[in-house]
């Protein structure tokens, strides 16, 4: 019964993985676009690292694959851009 539990977990954690980071896409699209510069930009670091964290765990104890794996490399990318830009800040 916890084997049918746990295969049927894995999708819907892969599927909320590539949501966050579509949604975290979209936010990093949005405020570029309005050239905003105020505190929702913290929206991006935080949905990249819910979007690979939560891809991550999908991989269900291995590597992701799929959905789960394509939600942890956009989801890293969109905070390693954030935390590149906040040291290219502090060093200038």
């Amino acid at each position: 019964m916890a084997e049918h539990v746990a295969a049927t977990a894995e999708p819907s954690r892969a599927n909320l993985a590539l949501g966050l980071a579509i949604t975290g896409v979209v936010v990093w699209i949005a405020l570029i676009a309005t050239d905003h510069d105020g505190p929702l930009w913290l929206l991006q670091p935080v949905l990249g690292a819910a979007a690979a964290i939560t891809g991550w765990r999908a991989g269900g104890g291995g590597a992701p694959r799929g959905r789960a794996l394509v939600a942890v490399v956009v989801g890293g990318l969109l905070f390693a851009m954030f935390a590149a830009f906040i040291i290219a800040e502090i060093a200038s």
